[in-house]
């Protein structure tokens, strides 16, 4: 026994040797940078950087009372919770169609990837050509069907340009939650189905007590991904909106940069990411609750 105890002790120190690395790593990567940012954020920072003064939660307060912090909440919310429903809803669908069998399915399957592989700077150069009000060639299609009477201000007009930057990220993202869940969908044992068809189950039956079960964890688990991706998401809407027009797809990773390197306001932009890290927690939180459930049901 001693001899086995020694043993067990000393792999549990080259276990540890072998992830120190790592985890200093992932210390100075993550936990240097998220505790500056809460130091930062509970100081008044000089426009230069050069100075600092203790602020206590000034700069919190000011971030909430502040109608911009407001309306920039507001469009997260709407951003990430439409953006990541459609991509679920699409990554869904579209898994259910190609776990079938059918001709050239294995082609189709590459190809629906390519939207997540094409970079993002690429995608959004294209899509604003796609969306320009003169030149571009879905207000020309839509013209040539009679759908639209005139060109539509897709990125220019605050009652369009969410829906613009939401069908972008929808269209560039959803392949991921296609692939998540076709992963799982291919570990379901055939018999159940075969089980299930022999005793008379309809489609809808079979997808609710069976398919929907075994792909519920991965599901929830994907939407977490996509929710505190799309939370911290940045490029795509600066990129095509700058946050405007009139603020109406400014977000809070937006807000963020505005705060701090055109207000140069970094006290409050600390302010603004702190809160969205709490946000992000607490979603996570959720999230895991119902993941937890979800594996207890199984």
């Amino acid at each position: 026994m001693p001899r086995q105890e020694t043993g067990i002790k000393g792999d549990r120190l080259v276990a540890y040797a072998a992830v120190s690395p790592m985890l200093a790593t992932m210390l100075c990567l993550v936990a240097v940078p998220a505790i500056s940012v809460f130091a930062i954020s509970v100081q008044r920072v000089s426009t230069f950087g050069d100075s600092t003064e203790f602020a206590g939660f000034d700069n919190f307060a000011s971030v909430i009372a502040d109608p911009m912090f407001r309306l920039t909440l507001w469009n997260t919310a709407v951003w990430v919770f439409g953006s990541v429903a459609l991509e679920l809803t699409l990554g869904l669908g579209f898994a259910l169609v190609l776990h079938q069998k059918f001709f050239l399915r294995s082609i189709i399957r590459t190809v629906i990837l390519v939207p997540y592989l094409i970079p993002t700077v690429v995608a959004v150069l294209t899509w604003r050509f796609m969306f320009h009000d003169i030149v571009g060639i879905l207000n020309y299609a839509l013209e040539s069907v009679h759908l639209i009477a005139g060109p539509i201000l897709w990125l220019n007009s605050p009652s369009t340009a969410m829906i613009s930057v939401i069908m972008i990220g929808v269209w560039k993202f959803f392949p991921f939650s296609c692939l998540a869940i076709l992963a799982i969908l291919q570990t379901i044992p055939q018999e159940q189905y075969e089980a299930a068809q022999i005793d008379g189950a309809g489609s809808w039956q079979i997808f609710w007590r069976i398919t929907l079960p075994h792909i519920l964890p991965v599901f929830l688990l994907t939407a977490l991904l996509r929710t505190i991706w799309a939370f911290n998401k940045f490029d795509i809407i600066y990129l095509l909106t700058g946050g405007g027009p009139l603020n109406a797809t400014t977000t809070l990773p937006v807000m963020v940069y505005l705060k701090a390197f055109v207000d140069f306001d970094f006290g409050q932009a600390a302010a603004v990411a702190v809160i969205t890290f709490l946000i992000m927690t607490a979603l996570m939180v959720l999230y895991m609750l119902l993941m937890r459930k979800a594996e207890r049901n199984q």
